[in-house]
């Protein structure tokens, strides 16, 4: 889960704005992150097994899914309108990542609806889309 997607993104990505794409990337990253870290130390969810002792299951799903999954949507039919592209974003990860996560016991939820996932990954998908069509990406002088 950690590997394969980077080298699918890797093979496939658009060479002439592959930086752009992963700085878009790397926004959503550390977006979800952050919310991982305040959605745990509230108590909202847990992930049950630990695969290394620093970091959780979903470092994978954070770090690896969620960001290349959204920069192959930024890429795939960029003129396709960008909140169709949030929503599919958003159901894929709430709807069907999450509850994967939960059936093989890595990730639970306790006070906690996919609903909200759904809403926190559209708005991600949504900012990252934005963060990707700035035109401040400039050569440094």
């Amino acid at each position: 889960m950690i590997i394969i997607p980077w080298i699918i993104w890797f093979i496939f990505r658009d060479r002439k704005s592959s930086a752009r794409i992963f700085a878009a990337g790397l926004l959503l990253m550390v977006l979800s992150e952050v919310l991982d870290i305040v959605g745990v130390g509230l108590g909202k969810w847990v992930y049950p097994v630990k695969v290394i002792p620093i970091a959780t299951v979903s470092f994978s799903f954070r770090l690896s899914l969620l960001p290349v999954f959204a920069m192959l949507l930024i890429q795939i039919k960029p003129n396709l309108n960008p909140f169709i592209k949030a929503i599919i974003f958003g159901v894929f990860g709430a709807y069907i990542g999450l509850p994967l996560l939960s059936v093989i016991d890595l990730y639970k939820k306790i006070d906690w609806s996919l609903h909200y996932s759904f809403i926190i990954l559209t708005i991600m998908y949504l900012l990252s889309h934005w963060f990707s069509r700035r035109k401040s990406f400039h050569a440094v002088d």
